[in-house]
């Protein structure tokens, strides 16, 4: 593999935490990779939970709940681009 390969796949796999991208990413990508696949599957289950809190907390809490989940797309991207290995096992429990 080299090195645009791996810069390519390292950045999908970050961009996977962003929106739109991983809208993109998931409806446009014919040959996902299983790092790939998780890190949008992730991303899903975060977007999941802050819209459900925040649709039930909006009047308290919305904007804490707004950095918090910037925040934790910030770090599981900057992990995914940095090949570190990302294992959330509550969401790997819940999938099975």
């Amino acid at each position: 593999m080299d090195n645009n390969s791996s810069t390519n796949i390292r950045n999908k796999n970050a961009m996977c935490y962003i929106p739109l991208a991983a809208f993109y990413i998931f409806f446009t990508e014919t040959k996902k990779t299983d790092e790939l696949e998780k890190h949008i599957k992730y991303w899903i289950w975060l977007f999941l939970w802050y819209a459900v809190l925040s649709f039930f907390l909006w009047w308290i809490f919305w904007w804490m709940l707004f950095l918090v989940y910037i925040w934790i797309s910030w770090f599981l991207a900057y992990k995914a681009y940095s090949w570190d290995d990302i294992n959330i096992e509550i969401i790997d429990k819940v999938e099975e």
